[in-house]
């Protein structure tokens, strides 16, 4: 198979047939039942696949000091060992006033300086507990625009911008190297540069694997894996696994597996393709009712969301399902936790951090679980 015409999940989802189209709305059982899913943690280890958690900084000053090399970071940290994860990723972040910004702001809500101590100091915290650490560093697009529509019209300008990236990016593949970290991604969803720019991210591949010994990856958006050239050239075929994996309101379990089955067939050609596994360095399900449909769309861009724990919770058990039998799979950093376990203010309660909820339960028993493991549904 070709994989530069790998076939949009959106297509995909239109292929069900009449038993999606007919499918009744999911049934869900009452929480507590999920406790009773859980293996016992004394008789079994964690699976070698990567069970990665994002831990998603929190740099606000108003706060006070509870991000990453905090106290509070450290009890988030502390937390992952029982839940079954065996990885954690950082992802400190650099800005752009806006897409038309071709200048990389190293500071963020605090000095980089002072940010990078943090990190070695969380990375050091995970590699006691017992985690091995992924260090993604990411571009926020201060205007609110997404990174991944970066499209300036000149030459001159992306010459100036991809030197502004380098320097952010080799300086946090320094970090890397620092503190033995054990992935890292050359960059997160520029889906406008990935095909259009290849000799230039060669090139960043390769100067990042002059100052960073270990795997890399780059952190495709789940729209642009197939257009990306330079997967021959990483470790890893990473991707920030947001597809629809509902066609319309109301679909459960049966759908969201179905829909999961058949992306993961696609994939599978293109891990074949380049000889790569495929990493999700990012996935996600919204605590909200049908959060399925668009898993990439944030929380706090959307109104009208009903809260629903039970339905995220459903949605991660079919998507592990689908996903575990797969020998090219090599894991996944679920989207996200906070720096700050106890903090409320970062996104709605809608949002994707699935601690202290059903989901968590859910989760704890794949991470916990060997690849091949067949569970009696839940859901």
């Amino acid at each position: 198979m070709n994989p530069k015409r790998l076939i949009s999940i959106l297509s995909l989802s239109l292929c069900l047939g009449t038993a999606a189209s007919t499918s009744a709305s999911p049934h869900f059982e009452p929480l507590s039942a999920l406790a009773n899913t859980l293996p016992a943690h004394a008789l079994t280890a964690p699976s070698p696949r990567i069970n990665g958690i994002t831990i998603a900084p929190i740099e606000d000053s108003q706060l006070g000091f509870v991000g990453y090399g905090s106290p509070r970071c450290k009890m988030a940290i502390d937390e992952l060992p029982h839940l079954g994860a065996n990885w954690v990723s950082l992802t400190p972040f650099g800005r752009m006033e806006n897409l038309e910004d071709t200048f990389i702001i190293h500071d963020f809500e605090i000095p980089v300086a002072q940010n990078e101590q943090y990190i070695r100091d969380t990375a050091r915290w995970a590699q006691q507990r017992g985690l091995r650490v992924a260090l993604i560093p990411h571009l926020y697009v201060m205007s609110g625009q997404w990174r991944g529509d970066i499209d300036f019209p000149k030459a001159a300008q992306w010459a100036t911008w991809f030197a502004a990236y380098k320097q952010y990016l080799l300086r946090w593949a320094a970090v890397a190297r620092d503190i033995s970290a054990d992935l890292f991604s050359i960059g997160v969803e520029f889906k406008s540069s990935s095909n259009y720019h290849e000799e230039t991210w060669r090139q960043l591949i390769a100067e990042v694997r002059r100052v960073y010994p270990g795997p890399l990856t780059y952190s495709a958006n789940w729209d642009e894996v197939e257009q990306v050239p330079f997967w021959d050239a990483l470790d890893h075929i990473g991707i920030n696994a947001f597809w629809p994996l509902a066609r319309k309101p109301g679909d459960g379990y049966a759908i969201i597996r179905a829909i999961t089955e058949m992306l993961a067939d696609e994939l599978e050609a293109l891990s074949v393709f380049y000889g790569k596994p495929i990493l999700f360095t990012e996935m996600g399900i919204k605590s909200a009712t049908d959060a399925a449909l668009a898993p990439w769309e944030w929380p706090e861009h959307l109104s009208g969301m009903r809260y629903d724990e039970a339905y995220q919770a459903m949605a991660y058990d079919a998507f592990f399902d689908a996903m575990r039998p797969r020998s090219w799979f090599s894991g996944l950093f679920i989207w996200k936790y906070f720096a700050d376990p106890f903090d409320e203010t970062q996104e709605a309660l809608t949002g994707f951090t699935p601690r202290a909820k059903a989901a968590e339960a859910v989760l704890s028993r794949h991470f916990w679980a060997p690849p091949h493991t067949t569970f009696a549904p839940i859901f």
